[in-house]
């Protein structure tokens, strides 16, 4: 992954963390370079558990330009139930 990618997907879980939190979730950030979890939030009300991994939503260029490149969920991610939210390149 190049430099610039990696500092959008830093950004992007950065803005996905203030969006729970204005949401009412509790946020609990992955600290590890890798892992299958970016990060989990908590219902504050609720107490309902997600696991989270943030992604930047990724566009083609060639074959069928425009349309968005689908990510699929590892085994590990499956076995640990996380989800995907997806978040555009911020402008």
């Amino acid at each position: 992954m190049g430099r610039d990618t990696q500092k959008i997907g830093d950004v992007n879980e950065l803005r996905a963390a203030i969006k729970f939190l204005k949401e009412g979730y509790y946020v609990f950030k992955n600290i590890s370079l890798k892992g299958p979890i970016d990060m989990v939030i908590v219902d504050e009300k609720t107490g309902e558990v997600r696991k989270i991994d943030v992604k930047t939503t990724s566009y083609r260029v060639s074959w069928r330009p425009g349309t968005r490149i689908a990510r699929q969920l590892s085994k590990e991610q499956k076995r640990l139930g996380v989800e995907f939210v997806f978040l555009d390149k911020e402008k």
